[in-house]
């Protein structure tokens, strides 16, 4: 993490920990879409995502930044 350089530390690390989540997202929509185009060699990677998005989504939960697909359609 780079040094904080604003008067509000606690504004400067929520917003680095939402940056990280962000691009670790990326990076496992990347995988999965890898996945999804070849399922017969990756059944460990699709696993591993399953389990790295509840922990994600788990994650999002606490910081307030998660927003449920299925709920945005009522």
């Amino acid at each position: 993490m780079p040094p904080l350089t604003t008067g509000s530390p606690s504004q400067e690390i929520l917003l680095n920990s939402l940056l990280t989540i962000d691009e670790l997202t990326t990076g496992l929509t990347v995988l999965a879409c890898d996945a999804a185009a070849n399922p017969q060699q990756s059944p460990r990677l699709r696993a591993l995502l399953d389990e790295l998005l509840a922990a994600l989504q788990a994650c999002e939960n606490e910081l307030g930044t998660y927003s449920d697909p299925e709920s945005c359609s009522e």
